[in-house]
């Protein structure tokens, strides 16, 4: 009887052991992968940038004449230091190439364009562009987070939401199997349309992104054809404003 329940004990003891061992082995998801901070991580972009000409409005079709910029922009973690708040921070600095139909980008160099910062916190994922610093993803990644982009800046207030977690996306010959895409701005009136959205791959960072920001002033118009003019989408109307779109084309370590 004493062996019985000597044996039974000691099961018992080993089966907690290892249930509580398990426990203890699982790893929630904070999603920190979809920031990268590996020194020497970088992403090269394809870029295409629209700007609008508003001094040269079109007297027939009331819209402005647009030219297009394309480039390349390298973006390298060169190295982690701490800031004046004592916080490791990332070196990220930005080269590019310029479009040149004659030549192509592989027999180019690169230059130096600019020097930002990153910091990974605990809950945030934070990126100084230009000087301004924006909240660029909230930890842990999951549906329900909604933040302010514009929290460590003195900007209006801007809600930040996830879109989609986790999805598959191919991005011309590039497969990531877990992207997200964070949500920044979009509101369309019927004068201006702006939109503003980011999305991000485990492993890789940054991989895309899309800024709208536009105007269509109807300046001049009257009666009927100020109707047909308005009821247009406001992207065949634009008189000023700008478009800017960067697509991941490679990435790496160096």
């Amino acid at each position: 009887m004493k062996n019985t329940l000597y044996i039974l004990f000691s099961f018992f003891v080993v089966s907690l052991f290892f249930s509580c061992k398990k426990e203890k082995d699982v790893v929630i998801d904070i999603g920190y992968n979809y920031f990268p901070d590996q020194v020497g991580r970088f992403v090269v972009y394809d870029v295409d940038s629209t700007y609008y000409d508003d001094s040269n409005i079109d007297v027939i079709t009331h819209t402005a004449p647009k030219y297009v910029y394309k480039f390349q922009i390298k973006e390298k973690i060169e190295s982690i230091f701490n800031d004046n708040l004592n916080r490791p921070t990332i070196r990220l600095e930005r080269y590019v190439k310029y479009y040149n139909s004659a030549i192509p980008y592989n027999q180019m160099t690169w230059t130096l364009r600019n020097v930002w910062t990153e910091n990974k916190t605990k809950t945030t994922a934070e990126k100084v562009e230009e000087n301004i610093r924006f909240v660029k993803l909230a930890f842990p990644v999951n549906s329900s987070q909604n933040w302010n982009g514009n929290a460590q800046n003195t900007n209006a207030a801007l809600n930040y939401s996830y879109s989609s977690i986790d999805v598959p996306l191919t991005l011309g010959l590039l497969a990531f199997d877990s992207t997200l895409q964070v949500n920044q701005q979009d509101e369309t009136t019927l004068i201006d349309k702006k939109l503003s959205i980011e999305k991000y791959a485990r492993k890789a960072g940054l991989i895309y992104k899309q800024i709208i920001d536009v105007g269509s002033q109807p300046t001049g118009l009257t009666g009927q054809s100020l109707t047909d003019f308005l009821n247009l989408p406001v992207m065949q109307r634009v008189t000023i404003g700008n478009q800017y779109t960067m697509t991941v084309s490679y990435y790496g370590t160096e």
